[in-house]
């Protein structure tokens, strides 16, 4: 299925591995243009190598998204080197273990700031552009921790509940523009950062890491956690063509992890 990506242009933060990587992967194999966000600039420099593998303009730009100014750069700088921004990902985020009790007002800052305020301020800046943009999109990733109880992620689970209502309300004051918002959110998927994840998560409820991560694919339908790839495509699909009467939508990417009807 041609998805109608090919030649535009997405701007897509966290994008150096995980899902935000997947994404920019998928986005990439359909002839999509990608500008790739992250702190670390070794794997951001790799990551923009493989989507220049698949033929496509492809750059990377190292930017602290956890503030306005971060947000703003890239925004520009992507805008700038690809020549516009028609698709806007918000990936960037993560997870800082801890409880009610042990989390400080400096902890509770900094995943707000990233998982949060960066998806916020990163809209805010890119919309002059995507507002002259080609059948603009705009996708916000959160988690099933934003809407499904998940013992452990506390840190995760108020950002991505804050995300999927950003999303919705975004959706509504864009919408006479021609600009869809929609909301992607994937269960327990196998990445890196997974790792120390589980091992927060396991110290909280007193098991180990592995007992955590067989609970978990266990709580899914299909038995098993997805593939960051699996993430990337359905992705794609939001960001597309095809996707063109959705908006102020979440669609969950979990294997069956949620349950309710």
């Amino acid at each position: 299925m041609d998805l109608g990506l090919k030649g535009k242009n997405a701007a897509v933060t966290g994008a150096s591995q995980g899902i935000g990587y997947a994404i920019a992967n998928a986005l990439a194999q359909e002839g999509c243009n990608v500008a790739l966000a992250a702190r670390g600039e070794e794997r951001l420099n790799q990551a923009v190598a493989d989507m220049q593998a698949h033929g496509v303009t492809a750059v990377g730009i190292v930017a602290d998204l956890s503030n306005e100014d971060g947000c703003k750069a890239f925004a520009d700088g992507a805008a700038e080197q690809l020549g516009g921004i028609d698709i806007l990902v918000n990936n960037v985020g993560g997870m800082i273990p801890g409880t009610l009790d042990s989390l400080s007002p400096d902890d509770w800052e900094r995943v707000l700031n990233v998982n949060l305020m960066a998806a916020v301020s990163m809209t805010k800046y890119a919309l002059p552009h995507l507002k002259q943009g080609r059948s603009p999109r705009i996708l916000n990733v959160s988690g099933v921790s934003g809407t499904q109880l998940l013992p452990g992620a506390l840190t995760t689970t108020i950002p991505n509940a804050g995300i999927i209502g950003f999303s919705k309300v975004m959706a509504g004051e864009l919408g006479p523009a021609g600009i869809t918002v929609n909301n992607i959110c994937p269960g327990l998927t196998s990445t890196e950062s997974w790792g120390p994840r589980a091992e927060a998560m396991a110290k909280v409820r007193g098991v180990t890491a592995d007992d955590v991560r067989a609970a978990i694919a266990g709580q899914t339908l299909l038995g098993r956690w997805a593939e960051p790839e699996e993430i990337g495509n359905v992705a794609a699909f939001l960001v597309s063509e095809k996707a063109s009467y959705m908006t102020g939508t979440t669609v969950e990417v979990c294997g069956g992890f949620t349950r309710y009807i």
